[in-house]
């Protein structure tokens, strides 16, 4: 009688072992489908950002999706002072003071979201935005950065002396003979070619102009970053980007939707030719820039890595993004609204006309509209 009770525990054992790694394997599955919606039904939408707008790295398209969530929603923006010479910069050489912005409006108590043009300091954030500020930057391959930032202000060709075919090889054989502000140390901050993302995020003159020596310093800003930025964007993977901060924000599919804004469609009739050691040259030229990028370019992989049912959300959304370009862009406009059907990665929404308005209104625009809301005369 023993014998045959011992067996049979040994027999009910052997299944519990064999079989609980299926069913929990199958409860896993279970799980990961529906936690997109529970995650959006329970937890609440992040409402205070802080958006390092980075020159020429996606950052007007990312300011349209910023500036959208805002007004629909009659959020405060962090406006220029009335003096400011471009509306959609507070500065490039400074970060934010009370001297560069305009105050609290009247209709207000705090400011929500930050999204123009200023350098980076955690300090100066923080006086001026709510504590649970989440903060979000952006970041392109450096070497991309550099070629498309000479192409959207060809100004800069008159300004090196340098022109034809040859420009880029020219300036980089000798980048110090053609940029002053790259030799002369005062004028670091003023650079527009060396390290010009590193100056967004704040970095410290000292590290600027000493990079080949203090790279332990360097690295440990860049880890400070790391602890401050809840997302750096990275733009050569920008759709996965925007679903990671879908996720982080807490917000829903049409709210991250875009229409690139402010790409380079010309080259002012330039032809530039790219010489086989110019990335090379440009490396060295803007060490931090590549250090920073590399470090975040990593990190977004990470935080993809321990997401659930990543890629099937970037799939979803690149269709969508792509149904919602092409209504937009339709020029009989016919159809009137646009209409998606509740899924795994969303509930039901729709894109009219007006919503296409915003998705394609132009950053002046959209600054001028979201002043005279704030600051009416």
């Amino acid at each position: 009688m023993r014998v045959a009770t011992y067996r049979l525990i040994r027999l009910a054992v052997l299944v519990v072992i064999t079989t609980a790694p299926m069913i929990y394997i199958a409860f896993r599955t279970i799980e990961k489908r529906e936690l997109p919606i529970q995650l959006n039904a329970l937890q609440q939408e992040a409402r205070h950002i802080a958006f390092l707008k980075v020159h020429k790295a996606a950052s007007t398209t990312i300011q349209n999706i910023l500036f959208r969530f805002g007004t629909e929603r009659n959020l405060t923006f962090v406006m220029p002072a009335v003096d400011a010479i471009q509306p959609n910069v507070i500065s490039v050489l400074e970060t934010v003071t009370p001297k560069n912005i305009r105050s609290i409006p009247l209709s207000s108590t705090h400011f929500d979201i930050l999204c123009l043009h200023v350098l980076y300091n955690r300090t100066a954030f923080e006086n001026i935005l709510p504590n649970d500020t989440v903060y979000i930057g952006t970041l392109r391959d450096p070497f991309d950065y550099f070629i498309s930032m000479m192409l959207y202000f060809p100004m800069m060709f008159d300004r090196f002396n340098i022109f034809g075919p040859r420009a880029i090889t020219d300036f980089l054989e000798d980048p110090e003979k053609h940029d002053a502000s790259i030799s002369i140390e005062k004028y670091a901050l003023y650079s527009f070619t060396k390290n010009r993302m590193a100056i967004d995020y704040g970095f410290p003159l000292e590290l600027l102009v000493n990079s080949r020596s203090r790279k332990k310093d360097i690295h440990k800003y860049i880890k400070q970053l790391d602890k401050e930025f809840a997302l750096v964007i990275i733009v050569e993977h920008f759709d996965e980007s925007m679903i990671l901060l879908k996720r982080i924000l807490k917000w829903s599919t049409k709210d991250i939707l875009y229409i690139r804004q402010n790409a380079n469609t010309n080259t002012g009739n330039k032809e530039i030719n790219i010489g086989e050691n110019d990335r090379t040259r440009y490396r060295q030229l803007s060490e931090i820039d590549f250090m920073l990028y590399r470090h975040f370019y990593l990190k977004l992989w990470r935080q993809i890595k321990m997401e659930l049912l990543f890629h099937e959300e970037v799939l979803y959304f690149k269709t969508v993004r792509k149904e919602v370009e092409d209504f937009c862009q339709n020029l009989n406009k016919k159809s009137t609204v646009l209409k998606f059907p509740s899924s795994e990665w969303s509930e039901t929404f729709e894109i009219t006309r007006g919503t296409c308005d915003s998705l394609m209104i132009s950053e002046f625009d959209f600054v001028k509209k979201i002043k005279e809301n704030q600051y009416p005369r």
